[in-house]
């Protein structure tokens, strides 16, 4: 079933039963008012037969005709037998309208039997039940209508958001690839016509392979982050994080040991993610430390697994510049776009972060650490 009919469905059923409830206690309500007010009227005659039990038939006669009730007075003996003294034409009895009845007790085994007709009060509710369906139909109409009105609405604005990020991506995307593709370009035509003598030829194919090879990393970041912003394309599974950032601060001591290390990692934190996507944004944190901070720069990383799990990496380094803390990582993002020329990468490092934190519904901060540098700061979800 699709999810528009699912929705749909369920707005007439929580209409209806809301209807039902509401609707259903007010009718009944209004039917239990109306015997509520016969049953006074009753207890009227019964008083004023209580008040004057020596003439209790007189009594009961005169309190009909003074408060006009409608109603059908009897005498019933001890043997049970009937005797009509006034009768309603609405409220006639042994017949199969439908009435309410009450006995008055005027001597030993004797009684007078009151009785009313619900005939039209019976019709009042199967009107106003009428009522309550065509209104549960009305209200369910309308509900409906609304609930696709508003998913329309939602799924146009999402179309709409979807676009305009894919429009801005293939935008950073083409404007990242122009510059490796302009030095291809130009280097082609030289070599192309023969303008370099042979050592110069040798710089240039240099070149034409760094810049190729600088875009085929470009190319694979690009679609690591397209990947990303797709839904239902990652394989999430149990992962222990802490093990995780252990193994690969493990990996950063061997690449970087005049980087000092400290740890303070819970024995275990486990989530629900994708291992692959994590594995990559734990070495894009450490990389960035060992390539863009000097040699005897401090390093602390900690793993704390509570409600949430808690994962930052921070460093001594020179950090960010200081309005890059706290902003908000949108697009491809570059806080120093000489990083990647100077190390060989594509700057695309922190995007791809902010987009990995961002699938596993998690938050990523940048911020001033107390050891003086860069610290980031993660939050996820254990499930």
């Amino acid at each position: 079933m699709k999810n528009k009919t699912r929705q749909v469905l369920a707005t007439a059923i929580v209409t209806s039963l809301l209807s039902i409830l509401i609707g259903g206690f007010a009718v009944w309500g209004s039917y239990r008012a109306e015997i509520s007010i016969i049953d006074k009227h009753m207890m009227v005659v019964r008083d004023d037969v209580n008040s004057n039990p020596s003439g209790a038939i007189t009594s009961a006669l005169l309190s009909l005709d003074q408060n006009s009730f409608d109603f059908t007075l009897a005498f019933k003996t001890r043997d049970g037998s009937v005797t009509v003294l006034k009768e309603s034409q609405n409220a006639i009895l042994g017949s199969k309208t439908h009435l309410r009845t009450t006995e008055i007790s005027i001597q030993e085994g004797e009684a007078l039997v009151i009785a009313a007709s619900l005939t039209d009060i019976d019709k009042n509710l199967t009107k106003n039940l009428y009522r309550l369906l065509i209104f549960i139909i009305f209200a369910n109409a309308l509900a409906s209508y609304i609930a696709i009105s508003i998913s329309r609405a939602g799924a146009l604005e999402l179309e709409r958001t979807q676009r305009e990020k894919m429009q801005e991506f293939l935008g950073d995307a083409a404007h990242e690839l122009r510059t490796p593709l302009t030095v291809v370009k130009g280097y082609t035509e030289l070599l192309e016509g023969k303008a370099l003598d042979g050592q110069h030829q040798e710089l240039a194919f240099s070149r034409l392979k760094n810049e190729i090879k600088r875009m085929d990393f470009l190319i694979g970041d690009l679609l690591m982050l397209a990947q990303l912003g797709e839904e239902g394309n990652i394989e999430f599974e149990s992962i222990d994080i802490a093990q995780l950032v252990r193994e690969n601060v493990s990996d950063f001591k061997e690449i970087a040991p005049t980087h000092p290390v400290t740890t303070q990692i819970d024995q275990s934190a486990v989530l629900i993610g994708s291992q692959k996507y994590l594995q990559r944004f734990i070495q894009n944190a450490l990389t960035n430390i060992r390539l863009h901070t000097p040699a005897s720069t401090s390093v602390r990383v900690s793993v704390k697994a509570d409600k949430q799990i808690t994962l930052i990496i921070e460093d001594s380094g020179p950090g960010l510049p200081p309005e890059s803390y706290g902003e908000k990582i949108r697009g491809l993002k570059r806080f120093d776009r000489s990083r990647s020329r100077d190390t060989g990468g594509t700057g695309l490092g922190m995007s791809i972060m902010n987009a990995v934190i961002e699938r596993h519904k998690g938050t990523f901060t940048l911020r001033k650490s107390e050891l003086g540098g860069l610290a980031i700061e993660v939050h996820l979800p254990r499930t």
